[in-house]
């Protein structure tokens, strides 16, 4: 009923095997050796790389390194915005 030039199912999947590597993803054409997650995340931390690639980490964050007063005066403006938040939604619910 086809004729020999009729497609099946199972040459479609050949097809995307043996394509070219221009074309796809971008991850398609990195070339990179096989490794799970959990040795990828190994491997970085072995490096102690910092998150904005400068050098190795210190382990302390941002907020961990600011003066005392200024932490204070962080957390009661987020407390601030919080509230403020929470106090114009009400008010919308209530007009």
């Amino acid at each position: 009923m086809t004729g020999n030039n009729a497609s099946t199912p199972q040459d479609n999947g050949s097809k995307s095997k043996n394509r070219n590597p221009d074309e796809g993803t971008v991850l398609d054409r990195i070339k990179m050796p096989p490794m799970s997650g959990e040795e990828a995340l190994r491997r970085f931390h072995e490096n102690g790389h910092s998150s904005d690639g400068q050098g190795p980490e210190t382990g302390q964050s941002d907020f961990a390194g600011l003066h005392p007063l200024m932490k204070l005066v962080s957390l009661g403006g987020t407390l601030l915005m919080i509230t403020a938040l929470l106090l114009g939604v009400l008010y919308l619910f209530g007009a």
